[in-house]
């Protein structure tokens, strides 16, 4: 999936200031990535706490879908599906009024955009079967299956490094810092993803006010442009 480094250089300067957005940003991976690190929700909840803003919602209203396993047949999940497609009609129309005006939930359907059309355009998943059909046959084609995977993950850490020197005024925040799990690598070749596309995605991201536009015509034009 896009990592960190492209979903905040994909916000625009108004949005990245505002602070429970960019936790909306980060929250489909980061408050799953927490259920994971400390292994009981009681200590996700109050790591939750610790970074929540007066106009975040409380970890219950949240609770249930980390809880929930992502999958490409559903709408359960952080992701409302999973990160390559992501439901995001599922997850907007979800909301009260009140959410729909809420920063961090406006962050939050901001990550589920960015991983629709960046997926969309860079056509990872069709790459991706196009790869196993041809191998099908092979004995060791699950040893291959998760090398392309790494070659995916070091595309995104090779993209880190590209959008950090583009865009040097996007930093990491501390709490995607202490995860750890933001890798670079100083190398063009990549596999899956393509860079121009991702840095032109990225652009386009960028003229839109999802903190203060209509979010039902930035979702629909958004979606159109894939």
């Amino acid at each position: 999936m896009p990592g960190y480094y492209v979903h905040l250089a994909s916000c625009n300067k108004n949005a990245i200031e505002n602070r429970s957005f960019v936790l909306g940003v980060e929250a489909p991976d980061l408050l799953k990535k927490h259920l994971k690190l400390y292994g009981d929700v009681k200590e996700a909840r109050k790591k939750y706490d610790l970074l929540k803003t007066a106009d975040m919602p409380d970890y219950s209203e949240l609770e249930n879908r980390i809880m929930q396993k992502e999958s490409v047949c559903s709408t359960d999940g952080l992701h409302y599906g999973v990160s390559s497609c992501p439901y995001v009609y599922a997850c907007w129309n979800s909301l009260t009024i009140a959410q729909k005006s809420s920063p961090f939930y406006r962050g939050y359907i901001w990550h589920l955009l960015t991983d629709r059309i960046m997926y969309g355009r860079l056509n990872i998943d069709a790459k991706f079967k196009d790869f196993c059909e041809v191998h099908k046959n092979d004995p060791n084609i699950d040893e291959l299956k998760k090398a392309e995977i790494k070659k995916l993950h070091y595309d995104w850490d090779k993209t880190n490094a590209k959008i950090r020197d583009t865009y040097p005024s996007v930093i990491l925040t501390d709490e995607v810092k202490e995860l750890n799990v933001v890798g670079f690598i100083e190398d063009d070749n990549l596999s899956y993803v393509n860079l121009g596309i991702v840095l032109e995605t990225i652009e386009f991201l960028r003229t839109f006010d999802p903190l203060n536009a209509n979010m039902d015509l930035c979702i629909e034009e958004v979606l159109n442009n894939i």
